[in-house]
C-alpha cells in the first residue's frame, strides 16, 4: 500500500480531491488486478458442471459428496461446488495407475503334419 503524507492546511476541497485522486486510482487498480484470480477460485459449479470438469457422471459427484470427498454448498435448494475445492479434492485423491498386466508368453502349439 502506497502512503504519502498530505498536509491539508490551507487546501480547498477541490485541491484535496486532486491530491487524493491518483492514490485512489492506484489502490483501485491494485485491487482490480487481484480480483479475477480470487473470483475464479470462488467460482461455483453445479453438479453437472462439476461432473463435466472431473470427467465423471453426475451420480459419481453425488456419491463423492455423500462420502465427504467433495465439499459442497446448498443455496436455494440447489447444490454448488467451488471449482478450487474440486481441483484440491481431485489432486488429493488422485489414484496412481495400475501397471499393465504382464503378458505371459504362451507356447504356440503347431500341428505336425
Amino acid at each position: 500500500m502506497q502512503t504519502e503524507t498530505i498536509i491539508t492546511a490551507r487546501l480547498t476541497p477541490a485541491e484535496l480531491v486532486e491530491l487524493l485522486r491518483p492514490m485512489i486510482r492506484f489502490e483501485l487498480g491494485q485491487l482490480l488486478t487481484s480480483v479475477p484470480a480470487a473470483a475464479e477460485a470462488e467460482e461455483l459449479l453445479t453438479v453437472r458442471a462439476a461432473a463435466t470438469l472431473l470427467n465423471v457422471c453426475p451420480q459419481t459427484v453425488h456419491d463423492w459428496k455423500r462420502r465427504g470427498v467433495l465439499p459442497y454448498h446448498k443455496m436455494g435448494g440447489r447444490t454448488y461446488l467451488k471449482r478450487a475445492d474440486l481441483l484440491n479434492a481431485l489432486q488429493a485423491h488422485q489414484r496412481s495407475e495400475k501397471p499393465a498386466r504382464k503378458e505371459t508368453a504362451r507356447p504356440v502349439m503347431r500341428k505336425m503334419a
